[in-house]
């Protein structure tokens, strides 16, 4: 896997949600325009602000993309149940501390960390819903411990 996109109404926002209260490091932030990316996403004279942020291994990274041409538009978000709803998965080490610490800065929770009993390693023992600043869903899982000699994945 590469990355995962999100479309974002305003840059700064975004980054300060995905950096500040994520804790995720700019990988790569730049202006992409020209022949190459209008033909890409398929619209003429396409500008786009992209920035790249992950953990810092650049295995995995989340992209976030801002549409200065043609402007983005805000469009309803579909529930987590419908057909076209994405999300992304991103496993943190305590939990319930990381839902406090952005329940108290105003993060949108669908419920506090739910717990599944007798979870086992790479399951997660707990998890919960939130959304970003434009409304993309994050699922916050905390696993148990590897057994001793796993190469955690």
């Amino acid at each position: 896997m590469n990355h995962t996109g999100f479309v974002v109404s305003d840059m700064g926002r975004s980054l300060d949600f995905y950096q500040d209260l994520l804790g995720l490091k700019q990988e790569r932030n730049q202006i992409l325009e020209g022949e190459f990316i209008s033909e890409l996403v398929g619209y003429p004279d396409a500008r786009l602000h992209i920035v790249y942020l992950g953990t810092g291994d650049l295995r995995h990274s989340v992209e976030l993309i801002q549409y200065l041409n043609p402007a983005g538009t805000a469009a309803p978000m579909p529930e987590r149940h419908q057909v076209g709803a994405s999300h992304l998965g991103v496993i943190v080490n305590d939990l319930d501390a990381f839902y406090a610490e952005l329940s108290s800065r105003g993060v949108r929770f669908v419920s506090p960390p739910a717990i599944r009993p007798g979870a086992v390693y790479p399951m997660a023992s707990k998890g919960c819903y939130m959304q970003d600043p434009d409304g993309n869903w994050l699922e916050l899982l905390e696993r148990p411990p590897a057994p001793e000699g796993t190469t955690q994945a």
